[in-house]
């Protein structure tokens, strides 16, 4: 690990178990900034497989002691099994229960649980609503992301038109149909040389009040690969025979909307209910970079041209002038933690993490970067310490502060 004197790093877990955070969109912390919710696995070096446990719990921030409350064998290594915080002393996840996914409401007193019919991908505490998708599916076509022990109900096809996004009222319980991939296609895929090919739709976020929903739908093309701008490959899947589509929705199943057709997307983040981060491109042949996007007006820019040139994992401040992020590693396996400053067009680097390379593809172990609720520590995942994967806060302080810059004009 190489970090500067300013920012200090402290281990937030430890083994003998090997700990992570969820998704770097998801908020670890709970409303009174004593408990970090988190998970334990009992292995790292090889993928779960079906029946294999997770253990969710939370460290109890005052004696940094993991507290178990759950099991799931809904899980893999990049995003877990979807923990959220639903409530002050409420949380939700998802498991399998006799080959079907579902989540469940874990009330952290009582231990009394309240299943849903669908297993959850994004959550709207503003709209009282989540997200689900068909993990199986996603799993197929791309590993690291699935369940293991799930069977897709539409294997075979390469695009069913009855496979959809669902959104899950968490008041009723009840679930309806917002996006499906018949829909999604007939505005992309279904207009080019794409047509046909096999399609997953993936990586739900809803933006500020839950008014709109965005996701991706990702396409295997190898008969099209040779059109692709040739750029340095990330570790997320940025290979020249899958294309990328970026879409957002209404929460009510409305405005279907396009924002990326047939380009690369990565990662996104909403900035505010009218805007959209995301690293990628609009069309094949179009060097990537960090888009902002107008989902009303349509207008994009670019942010950050000088110092966001490659993919990360990113999320706002609360004031939108600092823009967390992360890397992948670069040739010396090092990941950089950095913070930049959209207002005066500088960075801040928090630290540089270094990853072994016996963990790669779905074993990775990237830092997915996120705030506390106060935006004064960033929290991560990490195996720079004798390669075990643990999660670890990076103390920021008050970001107007800041006494280093890290600047390369």
């Amino acid at each position: 690990m190489q970090n500067t004197d300013v920012y200090q790093v402290q281990a937030l877990t430890r083994g003998p178990k090997f700990h992570f955070k969820a998704y770097y969109d998801m908020q670890p912390w709970d409303a009174s900034g004593r408990y970090f919710l988190c998970m334990a696995s009992d292995f790292q070096d090889h993928p779960p497989a079906p029946g294999d446990r997770l253990t969710i719990g939370v460290v109890d921030l005052a004696s940094r002691e993991f507290q178990p409350v759950a099991q799931t064998t809904a899980w893999n290594f990049q995003q877990g099994c979807m923990p959220h915080w639903l409530s002050e002393r409420e949380i939700i996840f998802n498991d399998i229960i006799n080959g079907e996914c579902h989540s469940f409401v874990l009330d952290m007193d009582s231990r009394a649980k309240t299943r849903f019919s669908m297993p959850i991908q994004a959550l709207s505490h503003a709209k009282g609503i989540a997200a689900s998708l068909n993990y199986a599916r996603w799993g197929e076509w791309r590993p690291g992301y699935g369940y293991a022990g799930l069977k897709d109900p539409f294997a075979g096809q390469n695009c069913p038109p009855q496979d959809a996004v669902y959104i899950i009222d968490l008041t009723t319980g009840k679930t309806r149909p917002v996006v499906t991939m018949a829909e999604v296609a007939a505005r992309t895929s279904d207009l080019d040389a794409r047509r046909g090919a096999p399609m997953h739709l993936c990586h739900l976020i809803f933006n500020p009040d839950g008014t709109r929903l965005a996701g991706l739908a990702r396409m295997w093309c190898p008969h099209l690969a040779g059109q692709v701008r040739q750029v340095k490959v990330n570790i997320d899947g940025a290979v020249p025979e899958r294309r990328h589509c970026l879409w957002v929705v209404n929460s009510d199943g409305t405005g279907l909307d396009i924002i990326v057709s047939d380009g690369l997307v990565s990662h996104a983040t909403w900035r505010d209910c009218e805007h959209i981060l995301f690293w990628g491109s609009g069309s094949p042949g179009e060097a990537p970079a960090y888009y902002l996007y107008n989902v009303t007006d349509k207008t994009r820019e670019v942010i950050g041209a000088g110092y966001l040139t490659v993919d990360g994992h990113m999320s706002y401040h609360r004031n939108r002038r600092w823009l967390l992020t992360d890397t992948y590693p670069d040739g010396n396996r090092f990941r950089t933690l950095k913070i930049y400053d959209i207002e005066k067009d500088r960075e801040i680097i928090l630290g540089k993490f270094h990853a072994p390379d016996d963990l790669k593809g779905e074993l990775r172990c990237d830092l997915h970067p996120c705030w506390n609720r106060d935006y004064t520590q960033v929290a991560i995942d990490s195996i720079h310490a004798q390669g075990q994967r643990q999660v670890y806060v990076v103390e920021t302080g008050d970001l107007n502060e800041i006494r280093n810059y890290a600047c390369h004009r």
